[in-house]
């Protein structure tokens, strides 16, 4: 099971030295699994096991989600705390026939609408993904923005969101809430 902690005053960069390698560690990574990780109570931090994240980039309006997600599984990270990825964005949208690819949702007719079909979206500002872009630089990052659409910035950036994703154990249950910013989950 997967959990995001959405906390948008937590706005810095991706990595400081502006590259797209989370395992280096990027400096979102340490500043995740370090800092925001040791800030969590003991009973919170038992919940969370370690786990493979997928890290590898994608290009630009990938018109196939299983290639996508076979590029993303091409690099593995072990460890705690780190972001959603670009393809978990895409399948959490519902419209799959208008919004499941990278380049559905980004299609000029659809991303505003894709928004509201998407139990991922969030209304708040640009919020990093754990996707690199694929280019001939290696320092860009796809994020989320207002509208809906995906976009690519660079890692240096440090007015994007963070949303830390973990993943939770399996003694894990959910007791309320029905996962809605209004409702969240409640755990025990």
């Amino acid at each position: 099971m997967r959990d995001a902690d959405i906390n948008t005053s937590d706005s810095i960069e991706w990595d400081s030295s502006n590259r797209s390698n989370w395992a280096r560690p990027a400096s979102l990574n340490t500043h995740l699994n370090e800092t925001y990780y040791n800030s969590l109570t003991s009973t919170a931090q038992s919940q969370i096991v370690t786990k493979d994240w997928s890290i590898d980039g994608v290009i630009d309006d990938h018109n196939d989600l299983a290639g996508q997600i076979n590029d993303e599984n091409s690099s593995k990270w072990n460890g705690k705390v780190a972001l959603v990825t670009l393809s978990e964005y895409i399948r959490s949208n519902s419209n799959k026939s208008s919004c499941g690819t990278f380049s559905l949702n980004n299609d000029n007719y659809n991303y505003s609408s894709c928004k509201n079909t998407t139990w991922m979206y969030y209304s708040s500002g640009y919020w990093w993904t754990l996707t690199p872009h694929i280019s001939t630089y290696s320092s860009s990052v796809f994020t989320v923005n207002i509208p809906g659409f995906i976009s690519n910035v660079s890692a240096r950036s440090s007015n994007v969101a963070v949303r830390p994703a973990v993943y939770l154990n399996s003694e894990v249950k959910i007791i309320g809430g029905d996962g809605s910013q209004s409702n969240p989950y409640t755990i025990k």
